[in-house]
């Protein structure tokens, strides 16, 4: 099972797009926190994903460590693959505490927005000033060691403009894969839509000149579509779990379907059970979709994100209904992930060939170990002679199509104005 935990509901952050609502001095107790790891690996799966969140995790560093060690213990124990993640703003995240979460075998995510002017626009210090100085320590230390990380940077009204100079900035600050998450929750203007498709354009040539300077890069909205063309679409494990194999625990111990449902868990409706009874209860929160009556012809339904029951309710209200906003999204990064894919497929880049197509062929090294490893090498050097003969492997294993003619197989609809998105009541 895949079970976050909440450690906290305090942060030292103010971000005005924070799902998880007000922040206070709530951890969660030791107690709670060795049963949500029992949760983990009660149903006797071989896989077990558990991560850690908050409010901001490292706020409650030494109960993360503990759970840590306690996982990994059990994992050892019991024969099974575990994987770890903390999703923090990386302000309390120094060399010690860098090293210590590799030892135990936790990724990190780190929250940053882009280079100043993009992450100042929506991620100020809890009462007020800029963090940027700040994450930017923390995201150092993580590049100067060299080990698997990622990046997430949320793309709001705000900064949707800035999307590809937030892109450029991260890889040539030594940022290996790179995450955009749009604030569904909030209203984007028509203007504010052009220029994030700007934005996105940006992004795209800077992923194509990466590869062609032989280093990997990865904006996972792209790495997604491309994938998903490659396979000719979403696997069932691409898609969203609400309610089935995941579940977020509280610092009360309150269970939710996930941790973007948690808040300030005080909504009782949202609540599926609480970890000392480890029922969990169905809710029509749940249902997922998209019911769109819109969404059976078009023509990228097939590898949609629209599953995502959480960021559908943030911009519709209910898990089960596309937003306007989401529909623009998933057919903008298509049609600029196509671009980026067939440019880099006509010209046989090796990396690129190697990253995607030989995660499909099975002969790629995984993800982290095969970005990071690029990350620490000058942009100037070489594909090396192991990623050379997996992509030569590669080609040989996988379809002889590229990823134009493996898109072209299903119709494609035009990108559409976001304003005449059919909202089932």
């Amino acid at each position: 099972m895949d079970v976050t935990l909440v450690l906290t509901h305090d942060c030292n952050l103010g971000c005005g797009y924070c799902y998880a609502g007000a922040k206070f001095q709530k951890k969660m107790t030791p107690e709670t926190a060795t049963k949500a790891v029992d949760l983990a690996f009660s149903d006797g799966a071989r896989q077990v994903q558990i991560s850690f969140f908050g409010g901001e995790p490292l706020l409650a560093y030494e109960q993360l460590v503990r759970s840590a060690a306690y996982a990994g213990s059990e994992a050892k124990a019991r024969g099974v693959d575990l994987k770890m993640s903390v999703t923090t703003n990386g302000t309390l995240l120094d060399d010690a505490k860098a090293a210590e979460l590799e030892a135990l075998g936790v990724y990190i995510a780190l929250s940053i927005d882009g280079a100043r002017e993009a992450h100042d626009s929506g991620r100020p210090l809890m009462g007020g000033g800029s963090s940027f100085d700040q994450v930017a320590r923390g995201l150092d230390v993580l590049v100067r060691r060299g080990v698997a990380f990622e990046t997430i940077s949320v793309v709001t009204p705000q900064n949707a403009h800035l999307v590809g100079e937030t892109v450029d900035f991260l890889f040539a600050a030594g940022v290996p894969r790179v995450g955009l998450n749009p604030c569904y929750e909030a209203a984007f203007s028509d203007t504010e839509l052009a220029g994030w498709e700007r934005g996105l354009e940006r992004a795209a040539d800077v992923m194509i000149d990466w590869y062609r300077k032989g280093r990997i890069v990865s904006v996972t909205v792209f790495d997604n579509k491309v994938l998903a063309a490659i396979k000719g679409g979403l696997a069932s494990g691409d898609k969203c779990s609400l309610g089935e194999s995941s579940v977020a625990v509280a610092p009360s111990g309150n269970l939710y379907a996930c941790e973007r449902l948690v808040g300030e868990d005080e909504d009782p409706s949202l609540v599926m059970g609480h970890i000392d009874s480890w029922q969990l209860v169905a809710k029509e929160h749940c249902a997922r979709g998209p019911v769109n009556p819109e969404c059976e012809p078009c023509g990228e339904r097939w590898r949609c994100g629209s599953y995502c029951a959480c960021a559908n309710r943030a911009e519709t209200g209910r898990t089960d209904v596309a937003g306007g906003t989401q529909c623009w999204h998933e057919r903008t990064t298509a049609r600029v992930a196509d671009r980026l894919a067939e440019t880099l497929w006509a010209e046989r880049n090796t990396p690129f060939i190697a990253w995607f197509y030989g995660r499909m062929a099975g002969l790629a090294p995984t993800s982290g170990e095969s970005i990071a490893s690029a990350a620490t090498t000058p942009a100037s050097a070489p594909a090396s002679a192991t990623a050379k003969s997996a992509a030569e492997s590669s080609v040989k294993a996988a379809s002889p199509r590229g990823p134009a003619n493996a898109i072209a197989r299903t119709p494609r609809a035009p990108v559409t104005s976001r304003k005449r998105l059919v909202v089932v009541t």
